[in-house]
């Protein structure tokens, strides 16, 4: 069931990265992971566009409740590259609110999600 797509993981909780490395890695997916808006931002870089098949980004990137960085990340990458396909995660049940999410225009998982809805909603997105 080897996929080959590049999904990049950009969270701030190492506990949620480490899972959905290994649950994605598992899948056949090949996974890269970043921390924070600049680690991400020079994964992105360093892969290319084109190589990378799939964002998962978690909207809230440092302990400041409504920065909302990955949200921000998000809306600058669509605007600069309208291919990059995308899925925003949120423990924060506020986020649901946000203009793109409430219009159904990213995919958007509330954590804490079930693994098997996550690998759905990637499989559902990558198809696309």
């Amino acid at each position: 069931m080897a996929t080959h797509d590049t999904v990049l993981i950009v969270d701030d909780e190492m506990g949620v990265l480490e899972i959905l490395h290994e649950a994605l890695s598992f899948c056949g997916y090949r996974i890269i992971t970043a921390t924070t808006v600049q680690e991400a931002e020079n994964a992105l870089q360093s892969l290319g566009v084109a190589e990378t098949n799939l964002v998962i980004l978690d909207i809230n990137l440092t302990p400041v409740q409504n920065a909302q960085e990955g949200y921000a990340l998000y809306q600058r990458w669509s605007a600069l590259y309208p291919t990059l396909r995308f899925i925003l995660i949120s423990g924060n049940p506020h986020t649901q609110e946000l203009p793109d999410i409430r219009a159904g225009s990213v995919r958007f998982l509330a954590k804490p999600f079930e693994i098997e809805v996550l690998l759905e909603v990637v499989r559902e997105v990558l198809v696309r």
